[in-house]
């Protein structure tokens, strides 16, 4: 009951709540792109500019601090697809670390990395609807600032509990042709999926829910490249699904390990498919939030009752949250993967007369670019502590086997793997998927092996962080 004195959290035969408690702050902007911006993502696509808009286009940004009110870490999460380079990424994040004047390791700027957004990088310009490139980007950088004073204006007692579902929209996209056996990129039936579905409430001491966080690892590729309208793909349903059930509080999706996952239905032209996906997922996080217990409470047993058998009592009773938060930068050398020297990507751009293969040559020579000329590069991710909860904000797209593995050497955990977070450095596939010459390993940044380097360093930093 709530005027039970509080338990210990080292209590026997007791099913804690994984909380965070101190201070919250929340607030979303708008940041949908200008008519007739350029909007070419796919090389199928025969499209330059969209026709239109299918939902709007979000950013979302939440503030966490300790119950003083210090040690300030935002999440920015923003309806956008992808960076093309470091200097695209880094013109947005570093502009708003400065307005913000926030240490580079307490903020985190992560695409939802909708296939059907448009990008922001400036060298765009010379495109068809480029012009409007530069104009989107300052409102973006805009807004991202702005929501930071705002979440921090709005910052109040709250806390984040989180609960782990099970949703069943995310399948393997490693699909064997069944004419030569070559790995196409498509929905794969065979192959097991991570159904996880990590979800958090932010709730405030009247219960009221401030903010729903939603982890899913599934590429927002519902939408292909017959598809012209600017959207969110499905993380607009979802927004929507869940919001209308919480009173209206901000829903912030956490784009997951999602390399090797697609929706069911993908590559569709019909934004009301990416509506769909979006509900399927949205009903998945609801019934999460349902399962939750009320802010700062745990299942304790309460003994026996004696029935037409003896039946074990669990009751809910008050239970100290976690106040412990924290941030660290973890950098690990990876060896760089063998690939054309940029003097040939060019001259293979510049020989193209092929649309698609254009598109692939280009984002070739982007790659080529991120890694420079050298074997081995550093990369750098973060490691957050919130409470009983970690998220991990990863430059790369790692695989859902990653998180997988991660996790289980965590049980007690809950930990949040963040794709394309503060960078974009292409994906690190398991070792085992390069003899399958998947699309992920022809365009890997890294030689095999690298995601082990990455999940030992991030183990190490989550240890450290629980021994602190």
């Amino acid at each position: 009951m709530p005027g039970d004195a509080p338990i210990s959290r080292n209590a026997v035969h007791v099913i804690p709540s994984c909380e965070f408690g101190g201070q919250v702050g929340v607030a979303c902007g708008d940041i949908t792109p200008p008519d007739g911006i350029y909007f070419r993502l796919w090389g199928s696509a025969k499209h330059d500019q969209p026709s239109g808009v299918h939902r709007p286009m979000l950013a979302t940004c939440a503030v966490f601090a300790d119950n003083a009110g210090n040690n300030e870490m935002a999440l920015i999460s923003i309806d956008l697809s992808w960076w093309r380079s470091k200097e695209d990424e880094e013109g947005v994040r570093l502009a708003v670390l400065k307005a913000a004047g926030l240490d580079e390791d307490r903020l985190i700027i992560q695409p939802t990395h909708s296939h059907s957004a448009p990008m922001v990088d400036p060298d765009l310009a010379d495109k068809p609807g480029g012009h409007l490139v530069a104009g989107h980007r300052a409102r973006l950088i805009e807004t991202c600032i702005r929501l930071v004073d705002e979440a921090r204006g709005k910052l109040r007692p709250a806390t984040l509990t989180w609960t782990t579902g099970r949703c069943q929209l995310a399948f393997n996209r490693n699909f064997p042709s069944p004419e030569d056996g070559t790995s196409l990129c498509g929905l794969n039936p065979y192959a097991q999926a991570d159904d996880t579905l990590l979800i958090g409430r932010v709730a405030d001491a009247e219960g009221r829910v401030l903010l729903t966080l939603a982890n899913y690892a599934c590429h927002p590729i519902s939408l292909g490249g017959g598809n012209t309208q600017v959207s969110p793909d499905y993380i607009g349903a979802l927004r929507e699904t869940v919001e209308k059930e919480t009173g209206g509080a901000p829903l912030l999706f956490l784009h997951g390990a999602s390399g090797d996952m697609a929706p069911r239905r993908a590559y569709e032209s019909d934004p009301r498919i990416a509506d769909k996906n979006g509900r399927e997922l949205g009903f998945a996080t609801l019934a999460g939030l349902t399962s939750m217990l009320q802010p700062g409470m745990a299942m304790v047993f309460a003994g026996a009752e004696q029935s037409a058998t003896p039946l074990a009592i669990w009751r809910e009773r008050p239970a100290p949250v976690n106040p412990r938060m924290g941030a660290k930068r973890v950098t690990v050398r990876l060896e760089v993967a063998d690939m054309p020297t940029r003097a040939d990507l060019e001259k293979q751009v510049a020989a193209s007369t092929d649309r698609a293969a254009t598109e692939r040559l280009n984002r070739a020579l982007l790659r080529r670019r991120a890694v420079g000329d050298e074997r081995e590069m550093d990369v750098s991710f973060l490691i957050w502590q919130l409470g009983d909860a970690f998220v991990m904000a990863m430059p790369g797209e790692m695989h859902t086997d990653f998180q997988i593995r991660l996790r289980a050497r965590f049980p007690k955990a809950k930990i949040a793997v963040l794709n394309i977070a503060n960078g974009s450095l292409g994906y690190l596939p398991p070792a085992e998927e390069f003899p399958m010459r998947t699309y992920q390993t022809a365009i890997a940044l890294h030689k095999p092996g690298s995601d082990d380097r990455v999940l030992e360093a991030a183990a190490r930093a989550i240890n450290e962080m629980i021994a602190a």
